[in-house]
């Protein structure tokens, strides 16, 4: 008789929620330091209003009129080069690498 035992408690501490929420969170902390280059600056207060959730699962800009800007449909003089409205969809097509990097380092992979 052959009896083989196998230890999976590291792949479940890596697979666990915790782990999950830590990566999350690391995520959105890349994800605001990716973004702020392309939130519009003007006098700062919007792209210095980024914050991220506490279980990390969501980045918001916390201005009256950030909606406005991130959904802006044209027509805008954004002075600062590079800036401008959709955001994260520049962050997504510039910087997707660095935040796939940052969730399996925060997730412990």
């Amino acid at each position: 008789m052959v009896r083989i035992d196998v230890n999976l408690s590291g792949a479940r501490a890596k697979l666990s929620p915790q782990s999950h929420q830590r990566g999350q969170y690391a995520v959105a902390n890349q994800f605001l330091a990716d973004a702020t280059p392309y939130v519009p600056l003007r006098d700062g207060p919007l792209r210095m209003s980024g914050t991220i959730d506490v279980d990390g699962s969501a980045v918001r800009w916390n201005t009256p009129y950030a909606r406005a800007h991130f959904y802006a449909p044209g027509g805008w003089n954004y002075t600062t080069p590079g800036t401008g409205p959709r955001w994260d969809l520049r962050v997504k097509g510039n910087h997707m690498n660095d935040l796939i990097n940052a969730y399996l380092k925060g997730a412990g992979y």
